[in-house]
């Protein structure tokens, strides 16, 4: 799973952040500065301190902008990437603050599928911290949230695409596969190929290594 997040969202960050244009505003600081912190993020997948750095951007734009969730949003994506290459002790602190990040976004932004969606990819990252037992605690639990997410916003591709990750990524004898996978990557795939963000700075990814992982380009190890 570590190879398929820190490899393929290079192609998906290059394709899709890189290109952010920003409109015009009323605080042009906060703007110019959050499409920096895009920016930067487009060049960190992988690179594991790179990404901490956009973190600690993210984090420093939801400070100055309170009452904006975007940048919650984002300084928790790029944690729960950093996790994926962080020591046990390292990793539980680094996902307790992007769950702190995603409460806060949540209470700016009720009922975000966006939100909601980024919960269940955080739970599936809890996992990592001990898999034998967390297992069979937070991947029900990202299963149960993603597919909340979803019926927030049947458009939204990213709760299909998790879905199917993490069931394809979950052994067959604990009820995970390829062949149980399908259905939610291929309903992803269709999903992502009509979907219009609500701005260049709202969520975009996921659409290349859904596509890869259907098209057999990533194998589990």
């Amino acid at each position: 799973m570590k190879k398929l997040i820190l490899l393929c969202l290079v192609l998906l960050g290059s394709m899709q952040l890189a290109t952010a244009q920003v409109a015009a505003g009323p605080d042009q600081k906060y703007i110019a500065n959050f499409k920096k912190a895009l920016l930067n993020l487009d060049s960190s997948w992988i690179d594991p301190a790179r990404m901490r750095e956009t973190a600690n951007q993210f984090e420093r734009l939801a400070n100055y902008k309170k009452s904006d969730w975007l940048p919650r949003y984002y300084h928790a994506l790029c944690l729960i990437q950093y996790s994926w290459t962080a020591d046990n002790k390292e990793r539980e602190t680094i996902l307790k603050a992007a769950e702190t990040s995603i409460q806060t976004g949540m209470t700016l932004q009720p009922d975000s599928s966006e939100m909601v969606a980024l919960e269940g990819y955080l739970y599936q990252a809890m996992i990592m911290l001990n898999p034998m037992t967390n297992g069979a605690i937070y991947g029900p639990k990202s299963s149960i949230t993603l597919q909340r997410a979803a019926a927030l916003n049947p458009n939204n591709p990213r709760p299909p695409y998790l879905l199917g990750q993490n069931i394809y990524f979950t052994p067959e004898m604990w009820g995970g596969g390829m062949e149980k996978a399908r259905p939610h990557l291929e309903k992803a795939k269709e999903l992502f190929a009509a979907f219009k963000p609500a701005s260049d700075l709202h969520p975009n990814w996921g659409q290349i290594p859904c596509e890869m992982i259907l098209d057999g380009k990533f194998k589990k190890e």
